[in-house]
């Protein structure tokens, strides 16, 4: 594949009540912002997307490149920010490229030495765990665990929890617990979207999707109704 070095690169991440969003530019800049919204992805990304670009001094024609964060995460979050990303990107005719979590986690852990098992919450019963090893993870690998089988599952690894406090869910953990090192910003995504982008890695527009592993509520509430009729 050949290089396709991009430099100006917006990043959004609605995965979790905080948006993230980042804007390399130049050559070498970037600027961020982190903002707790809970609910509010819808009311609020357009006019932060707008902020950042404006502290950046740049046009948003000048953009050449949108990397978005695939989850898992929020439902509605992730929708939220995925039709913002794919809207920008068509109508400046521009690349996208995915970047889920399992990805961020694994790169930040790539210098651990030992398998870890990465942990992200998905309700109040379970979550999604997936091991990463050398700064890579195996998408067939994720899986959603109940917490009631998560010790079973991961056994004396290490673990990691992103967004979700693993000392309150399991107080007498024993194993390593790296969590405080999976705090990542939205750079993190743009360091990672940019290594794809680089390799013409980009995603068909059409087929990007959120990283989900079952149906949502709304979703098969939805499915009932169109039964029901």
């Amino acid at each position: 594949m050949t290089k396709d070095l991009k430099n100006n690169i917006l990043a959004v991440d609605t995965s979790s009540p905080e948006l993230k969003l980042g804007l390399s530019f130049g050559e070498d800049r970037i600027i961020q912002s982190c903002e707790r919204v809970d609910k509010s992805h819808s009311r609020l990304i357009i006019k932060k997307i707008g902020e950042l670009f404006q502290s950046a001094g740049l046009h948003k024609n000048e953009l050449e490149a949108i990397v978005i964060c695939t989850g898992p995460g929020s439902f509605t979050g992730m929708r939220i920010g995925l039709a913002a990303a794919k809207g920008m990107a068509v109508a400046l005719d521009i690349p996208i490229v995915g970047v889920n979590l399992f990805e961020v986690a694994a790169n930040i852990l790539s210098y651990v030495n030992q398998k870890v098992y990465v942990i992200i919450g998905l309700n109040r019963d379970q979550c999604f765990v997936a091991p990463v090893e050398g700064g890579s993870y195996d998408k067939d690998a994720i899986s959603i665990i109940s917490y009631n089988n998560l010790l079973q599952t991961i056994g004396r690894n290490s673990v990691a929890g992103l967004g979700i406090d693993l000392s309150k869910h399991f107080p007498k953990l024993n194993n390593v617990n790296l969590s405080q090192r999976l705090e990542y910003d939205a750079s993190a995504l743009l360091h990672l979207g940019a290594q794809k982008l680089a390799l013409g890695l980009s995603n068909d527009i059409v087929q990007l999707e959120p990283l989900y592993l079952q149906k949502s509520q709304a979703e098969i509430r939805f499915e009932q109704r169109q039964r029901e009729q």
